[in-house]
């Protein structure tokens, strides 16, 4: 069964706050001439003379790439069981998600101690095998379950109290880094 919504996140980290002017600051040779710039520059007076003839001062910034974060990605599955076998296997289903993603506290250590949440390993299949035309996914954790029991925005249940539809939203995010060598290489 494949989830209605298949959606990943993939994020870089970049600082754009990295300016001529700071950097050559931190160069002991040229720091006094640029420190005495920067404060000149910063000076309302010298900013308006520089202003009326014309001139305003490049700070020449620079976009500097600092790394990348853990993907993300997120499946979304709507349930609407026919039967109460079905609705069974619907509360199953969700139980078991809760179940993986919660921690266990380790009890012989006086409580103060958590033993982590299951990790999973997604594959993502067409006609018995791996479906190659979709993204791989690294080991992952669940950082977040969503449970709707009226995704239609009505309270509807069968005469035994099972809803009548669920939305389930697992929002999951990878352990490992996935670097360009690990995606030519289609390891993800």
């Amino acid at each position: 069964y494949m989830p209605e919504t298949m959606q990943f996140s993939k994020s870089s980290n970049y600082d754009d706050n990295v300016t001529l002017a700071s950097a050559a600051g931190a160069l002991p040779a040229v720091g006094g001439i640029a420190s005495m710039i920067t404060s000149g520059l910063q000076n309302d007076a010298v900013r308006l003379a520089l202003n009326k003839a014309g001139y305003t001062f490049n700070p020449n910034q620079q976009l500097i790439f600092n790394g990348i974060e853990f993907r993300e990605f997120q499946l979304s599955f709507t349930f609407t069981p026919y039967s109460k076998q079905e609705a069974q296997t619907v509360q199953k289903i969700i139980k078991a998600f809760r179940t993986a993603a919660a921690p266990t506290v380790n009890s012989g250590a006086a409580g103060m101690f958590f033993i982590p949440p299951s990790t999973f390993n997604v594959k993502f299949l067409f006609n018995n095998a791996e479906n190659t035309k979709i993204s791989k996914v690294a080991e992952s954790v669940i950082e977040s379950i969503d449970v709707n029991y009226a995704p239609n925005g009505m309270w509807s249940t069968y005469d035994n109290g099972a809803p009548v539809q669920t939305n389930l939203t697992l929002q999951f995010k990878e352990i490992a880094l996935v670097d360009r060598t690990a995606i030519q290489e289609g390891k993800f």
